[in-house]
């Protein structure tokens, strides 16, 4: 049962090209700005624990209390958006990281702020859903791989933009002076937040018929119902958990501790340098959808991605001593991965399951593996790394992961020349 809001945003007809990529461009912000609002904290987090009395071992709820609303409500955003319609979803989305972001800004207690952050990550966790939920019905198959290129850089390009300009702010606020000086981070999330409520109410449309519904964009026919290799659309996703797991819990959260601890890097440095890997991952990522649609490799772009990330923190990650080589070649191995995985898994979901609420489902599959991978990682990597030391780590724990997920992939994973071959031969019979 679908609620009447649902039609918010419907257009009468098919939208035109240039009404496709306005709309993209205003959820594109949104997610952008939902990566923003996660990785803000990162910079200033020690600071923030002083002023809001939060010890230093309760820091990790401040990521913690967002990745677990992220998490829980995959399955529910795909829910909500399938009933209320997209543009309604989305902009209430906006909305509550809104709200979120103003609770923090005037929080001076800790359980104050921590509902403020729960609140930003149910947003988080509603674009991770309903974003590439919306590609599939807002482009047609063939441009699949550019509209997912473009959409999985949402995340790099948040990382890159929360490491660069947070500390700035923080420390243009005052920095460790200055009680508080943290707040105006999130003074800034408020007008990106504004600005992307205002572009989503006047550029988010949804064409009459969904695109993937329709066969070759012409709305006089409709696709008939195609086979669903509903296994295959769930393994791609479910083992993004892995993707997840080593890039975001390991690397992007520990990994300047160990360059500052290791190999003897300032706190700048230590932060700038896995940040190459998310500007390498951005055109890269653009490229390879754009060519995925045209060779169709999806399936071979997530494979070889993993294997990448296998070797990179197998044999160049975690060197030891002062070399910097080898986290310069991982830093950059990690990025091309990162324009393969994310690219790879998100543009193949709708080949693999055509029918749309089944698409839904398989992409709010990997929402939950993103979530999943991060509450995961919160809770287990600082004490596997404390254990074992981070070479032993990635040696023993995430170069297997990264190989089983290769293999996983190449074995239960149908490729996409293989479908577009049952496709033509469903539209022939």
């Amino acid at each position: 049962m679908t609620l009447s809001v649902s039609k918010f945003g419907v257009q009468a007809g098919q939208l035109t090209p240039a009404q496709r990529w306005l709309c993209f461009s205003a959820l594109f912000f949104l997610g952008f700005t939902a990566t923003f609002n996660q990785f803000k904290v990162a910079p200033a987090i020690q600071y923030i624990g002083i002023d809001l009395g939060i010890p230093v071992d309760m820091l990790s709820q401040i990521m913690g209390v967002f990745s677990i609303a992220g998490m829980l409500l995959a399955y529910p955003g795909m829910w909500v958006m399938q009933r209320c319609g997209v543009k309604s979803s989305i902009v209430a989305t906006a909305c509550i990281q809104l709200i979120g972001s103003a609770v923090c800004a005037v929080a001076t207690t800790a359980p104050v702020f921590l509902v403020g952050r729960t609140l930003e990550g149910v947003a988080y966790g509603l674009v991770c859903v309903i974003g590439p939920n919306i590609m599939p019905r807002l482009f047609p198959l063939r441009n699949q791989g550019a509209a997912m290129g473009i959409w999985s850089q949402w995340t790099p390009m948040g990382v890159v933009i929360a490491f660069f300009s947070a500390p700035l702010i923080y420390d243009a606020a005052g920095g460790v002076n200055v009680a508080f000086s943290w707040q105006p981070i999130w003074y800034v999330s408020l007008v990106m937040e504004a600005v992307a409520i205002l572009w989503l109410l006047v550029s988010c449309k949804m064409p009459a018929v969904p695109e993937n519904e329709l066969v070759a964009g012409d709305p006089s026919r409709r696709r008939a119902p195609g086979r669903n290799f509903l296994l295959a659309g769930f393994m791609v996703c479910a083992v993004f958990f892995v993707w997840v797991y080593v890039y975001v819990a390991n690397i992007n959260t520990l990994y300047p501790t160990f360059l500052q601890n290791v190999k003897g890097l300032g706190v700048f440095d230590s932060s700038m340098l896995p940040n190459w890997t998310a500007i390498i991952t951005i055109p890269l990522g653009i490229v390879f959808g754009i060519l995925a649609d045209r060779y169709r490799f999806r399936k071979a772009m997530v494979v070889v991605g993993y294997l990448i990330v296998a070797v990179s923190v197998a044999f160049f990650f975690y060197t030891p001593g002062a070399d910097m080589i080898g986290p310069w070649a991982g830093c950059v191995l990690m990025g091309l991965a990162g324009a393969l995985v994310p690219t790879g898994t998100r543009a193949i979901a709708p080949v693999l399951v055509p029918e749309p609420r089944k698409t839904d489902l398989v992409l709010a599959t990997m929402a939950f593996a993103t979530g999943l991978a991060q509450v995961v990682g919160g809770y287990v990597v600082s004490p596997l790394v404390t254990q074992l030391g981070y070479q032993v780590n990635a040696q023993v724990i995430l170069a297997p992961m990264a190989v089983l997920a290769a293999v996983l992939v190449a074995v239960f994973v149908k490729s996409d020349r293989a479908v577009a071959q049952v496709r033509a031969e469903e539209e022939r019979g």
